[in-house]
């Protein structure tokens, strides 16, 4: 016992000796270690991946200076296509055909001189004395004289002649443009006959008295004018004299 004591105090007092001779280099060995276990503890850590840049990628080179050229010149982008655009329809500044206006006739001579005593009247009666009764007139009647010469309103063609069951002696006169003209009251025998052709002014008969519905009234030519086989008013186309 006496000898372990005594071995323990020898070597307790060696070590002492020798961390007094060698502690500095022990603390410097020990800070080495400390420092190379926290290098391979940051080089341990997983570190955070940076994508490279489009612009730093490696560009091949060429012994061909155009090929070198043409790799370090930006490729541009091609822009998508814009829409075509859908055209504007252009409004329609065609004008609408107007009507077509029958041409303006000139007032045409009478067929005999004389004033109108008994006018127009379709769509209204008037009072014959000669039967006593109202009825419709589809002409006009001019006073004149018995005998006095009738002339042509206008040129045309003799349409018919013949003697009316209730007008008398009649001549039918058509125009070109399809007008009518019917005088009545004729005496017998009138000077024209079917299809003659006759010139505005020409004579178609004279005044006479074969009127049975009008033979009442004084001495008259009854004469009516058609429009596309409508009885129309004679005044509005033919120049009369006016009643004073």
């Amino acid at each position: 016992m006496q000898k372990f004591r005594q071995a323990f105090t020898t070597f307790t007092g060696k070590a002492a000796a020798f961390f007094r001779a060698k502690g500095y280099y022990i603390a410097l060995s020990a800070c080495i270690a400390v420092l190379c276990v926290a290098a391979a503890v940051a080089f341990s850590v997983p570190q955070e991946e940076t994508a490279p840049d489009a612009t730093d990628a490696p560009v091949a080179y060429s012994n061909d200076e155009r090929l070198n050229e043409a790799a370090r010149t930006p490729v541009p982008s091609t822009p998508a296509p814009s829409p075509t655009p859908s055209p504007t329809p252009m409004p329609d500044f065609t004008q609408a055909p107007t009507a077509t206006k029958a041409p303006a006739r000139t007032k045409a001579s009478a067929p005999v001189s004389g004033e109108i005593i008994w006018g127009f009247a379709v769509d209204s009666l008037l009072y014959s004395r000669t039967l006593n009764q109202w009825m419709t007139h589809a002409g006009v009647d001019v006073a004149s004289p018995k005998g006095t010469e009738v002339h042509a309103v206008f040129a045309g063609t003799v349409q018919a002649v013949y003697t009316d069951d209730a007008l008398g002696v009649t001549v039918e006169v058509e125009s070109q443009d399809g007008m009518l003209a019917v005088y009545a009251n004729l005496a017998e025998e009138p000077p024209v006959r079917e299809g003659a052709r006759l010139n505005a002014g020409d004579l178609v008969g004279t005044i006479g008295d074969t009127a049975i519905s009008e033979c009442g009234d004084k001495s008259h030519l009854h004469f009516e004018l058609y429009l596309d086989g409508k009885a129309v008013d004679p005044a509005e186309y033919i120049l009369f004299e006016k009643a004073e």
